[in-house]
């Protein structure tokens, strides 16, 4: 049986779908239950955003409930061994990320789950640009401050992150290593717990996908201080883009399932959400 491929490729900008390799039966009825969508991380971060995001829509063309449900911890393999674990029978999916089923493969000895063998890639949903903020109360004002305080005050500095292995984990580690700092990374269970205690004042910076750093840095709650790469973003001209060779840093958003889903729900999906246009395309 064919299985989905790019049942959510257009849902929105940015994430993957993955499936496990297994078929299921009554293709032409799937689904005919709700479904269940993992977010490995706490409510309110990027996984949870965009996973609501595309939940809503997958629901309302598959004309079934996607019931969304957190479970946070270990930088998102919690959650994502959940859905490896899961019936292979397409009903359980999950969002994850370059850090759930990439740097987590890498990063332990004995990873909880095979991210090759016990799921099926169907479709980039979202990748996202990171952004370094600091408290709002933090000196610096701009990433060459930024160096220079960090280097004078390593030692007492703290960042947040949503988990070790996670893409903001990385991000800051590699960060800090190209600026030439040793600072303590305070691991959260998700991108939202770590925003809160940044605004709070408990943590000095953050590596964090703009979708969630956003709203925080317009409220004043936090200050950006640069994009993570070499252009400038859009969403935050103001921010620099600080590194002549930076790494690429730009996580991606992920939805896997256990057990394939067929391919006349992919194509439903994909006929009412076309190819979004970029900048430059000609008009159809």
């Amino acid at each position: 049986m064919k299985r989905l491929r790019c049942a959510f490729l257009h849902l929105s900008a940015g994430a993957a779908v993955f499936l496990a390799m297994s078929g299921i039966a009554g293709a032409q009825s799937y689904p005919t239950r709700p479904i269940t969508m993992i977010v490995p991380f706490a409510a309110g971060g990027p996984q949870d955003v965009l996973g609501r995001i595309v939940a809503q829509r997958v629901s309302e063309i598959l004309g079934q409930q996607i019931v969304v449900e957190n479970i946070g911890g270990a930088g998102g393999t919690t959650g994502s061994k959940r859905v490896a674990d899961a019936q292979p029978n397409g009903y359980t999916m999950g969002i994850g990320s370059v850090g759930t089923h990439a740097h987590n493969q890498t990063l332990y000895k004995k990873p909880h789950y095979d991210a090759s063998a016990d799921f099926s890639p169907v479709a980039l949903i979202a990748e996202t640009p990171v952004a370094l903020i600091t408290r709002k109360d933090l000196p610096p004002n701009n990433f060459q401050e930024f160096i220079a305080y960090t280097k004078a005050n390593q030692a007492k500095m703290q960042f947040g992150t949503p988990g070790a292995g996670s893409s903001s984990h990385i991000a800051c580690v590699i960060l800090n290593s190209i600026i030439g700092v040793d600072v303590t990374n305070v691991p959260y269970r998700g991108s939202a717990p770590a925003m809160q205690d940044l605004v709070g004042g408990r943590t000095d910076y953050q590596c964090d996908q703009i979708v969630t750093a956003k709203p925080q840095i317009n409220s004043g709650n936090v200050k950006a201080i640069a994009i993570l790469s070499r252009e400038r973003s859009l969403i935050l001209p103001d921010a620099s883009a600080p590194i002549s060779r930076p790494p690429r840093l730009r996580p991606h958003r992920s939805n896997f399932s256990r057990g394939s889903v067929p391919l006349p729900a992919s194509c439903r999906c994909h006929r009412r959400n076309p190819p979004p246009r970029r900048p430059g395309d000609k008009a159809p």
